[in-house]
């Protein structure tokens, strides 16, 4: 994955954040268990939880979260989204091992996995806001390559991601990506 399709990532998914409108915070989403404003948390959280990272932080896996719905998720997530990039653009962030809540791991890894998080959560965030849903081929395709290096039976026994779903080799890439993903397209 290069910079530029890190950066269309979190545009494309600032353009859906931006579409969400207040009396669509309680929604159910295609992620169990979360509603409209979790996942904004969530998606939001984790922009600000990288750039820690990428700049030699550290932070803990807690069940505490800040609402960043209020006063306005749109705003907050271009806040969220600038602070990311520029912690990931400082001289040697990349190359750095970054401290993540389950361990360290080289900067790059951890760019790869925000990236995918941010390329699924915003098609679960579209699905459950009536938005086009639609991902841009060359980041499902660069999605998929990492989630099927990343996804281990493990993960999915433990209830982290769900059993993947069938889709046919002819399929949109994005309905590939979700599927596998154990989302329903």
């Amino acid at each position: 994955m290069d910079a530029n399709q890190y950066q269309r990532a979190l545009l494309a998914t600032g353009r859906i954040v931006a579409g969400v409108r207040p009396d669509q915070l309680g929604a159910p989403t295609p992620c169990r268990d979360w509603d409209v404003r979790l996942l904004l948390n969530h998606i939001i959280g984790g922009n600000h939880m990288f750039a820690t990272v990428a700049r030699g932080g550290r932070v803990e896996a807690s069940g505490d979260m800040e609402d960043y719905t209020r006063p306005d998720p749109g705003s907050r997530y271009l806040e969220s989204a600038e602070a990311v990039l520029a912690a990931w653009a400082e001289p040697g962030a990349m190359e750095r091992r970054v401290h993540m809540p389950f361990g360290d791991i080289p900067g790059s890894a951890a760019v790869s996995i925000h990236f995918l998080d941010l390329v699924v959560h915003g098609w679960d965030l579209a699905r459950a806001t009536d938005q086009d849903a639609t991902i841009a081929p060359d980041l499902a395709a660069e999605a998929l390559d990492i989630s099927s290096d990343l996804l281990s039976p493990e993960l999915r026994e433990a209830g982290v991601f769900g059993p993947e779903v069938p889709a046919a080799v002819d399929d949109p890439l994005h309905d590939r990506l979700v599927a596998f993903m154990g989302r329903r397209p």
